[in-house]
C-alpha cells in the first residue's frame, strides 16, 4: 500500500543523504590528507632552507652566522657551569699563492678538503667546525681546557699535513699546512664570549710570526674579567 511506498521513497532518500555524507566525508578526508602533505611539504622545505642559511655554500661546514649563534649558546650553556671553552683559529699558510699558482678551482677543493679533515678530527657531538672567512676556519670546543684544545689542534695540524696537496709556493712547506691559534675560557655569566675570539685571533697571529705550520696558545689573563 501507500504506506509501503512511502517508506521505501524515504529510505532511497536517506540512502541518497548517506551516499552524499559518505563522499562528502571521502572528500574531505582527502583533502585533510592533501593539506597534511602539503604541511608537511612546507616544514621540511622550511627546515632545508634553514639547514641551507647556516652551512658554508663551498665547504658544506657551519659558516660564520652559524658560528657566531653557537658561540653564544655554548657560552650561556658553559657560564651556568663556569666550565671551560675553547677555541682554536686556523688560517691555510700562503693561501693567495696557492690560488696564484694553481687557479681558483684547485683553491676551492684544497678548501673543502680541508674542512673535511678538520670536521673529522673536532667530532665530539658540541664540537663546532665553521669556516670563519676565506681560508680561515674556526674550531669551537666546548666543555675543553687549554691542553685538550692543544692537543686537537695538532692533530689538525697533522691531518691537514698528511693530506699532502702540493704547495710549490709556499715558504713554510713543500705542501699545503696550517697555522692554528688556541685560546680557552672558563665561561661566566659577566664574561663576553667574544674575548675568546679576541684570544684565537691573537695566538693565530703568534703563530704565524713563528714561522707558520704551527700552534700557538693564548693563556688568559684573569685581569680581562670584569669585576
Amino acid at each position: 500500500g501507500q504506506g509501503e511506498i512511502d517508506i521505501i521513497e524515504r529510505f532511497c532518500q536517506l540512502s541518497v543523504v548517506a551516499l552524499d555524507n559518505a563522499q562528502l566525508y571521502s572528500r574531505l578526508q582527502d583533502e585533510l590528507e592533501e593539506r597534511h602533505c602539503a604541511e608537511e611539504a612546507l616544514q621540511k622545505a622550511n627546515l632545508e632552507l634553514e639547514r641551507l642559511a647556516s652551512l658554508d655554500g663551498l665547504t658544506q661546514i657551519a659558516n660564520r652566522r652559524r658560528f657566531d649563534e653557537a658561540l653564544q649558546g655554548e657560552w650561556r650553556r658553559m657560564s651556568r657551569a663556569r666550565a671551560p671553552i675553547a677555541l682554536i683559529m686556523a688560517d691555510v699558510d700562503f693561501f693567495k699563492r696557492f690560488n696564484d699558482t694553481y687557479g681558483h678551482q684547485a683553491g676551492d677543493k684544497c678548501l673543502q678538503r680541508i674542512a673535511r679533515a678538520m670536521s673529522a678530527n673536532a667530532y665530539r657531538p658540541a664540537d663546532m667546525t665553521a669556516r670563519y672567512g676565506g681560508e680561515e676556519f674556526v674550531i669551537l670546543l666546548p666543555e675543553t681546557d687549554a691542553d685538550g684544545a692543544q692537543f686537537v689542534a695538532h692533530r689538525i695540524r697533522a691531518a691537514i699535513r698528511d693530506l699532502k696537496i702540493p704547495h710549490a709556493s709556499s715558504a713554510a712547506a713543500s705542501h699545503v699546512t696550517v697555522s692554528l691559534g688556541v685560546a680557552c675560557l672558563t665561561a661566566v655569566p659577566a664574561g663576553d664570549p667574544s674575548l675568546l675570539i679576541q684570544l684565537a685571533d691573537e695566538a693565530l697571529y703568534e703563530a704565524k710570526e713563528g714561522g707558520r705550520d704551527r700552534v700557538a696558545l693564548q693563556i688568559f689573563d684573569t685581569d680581562h674579567y670584569p669585576n
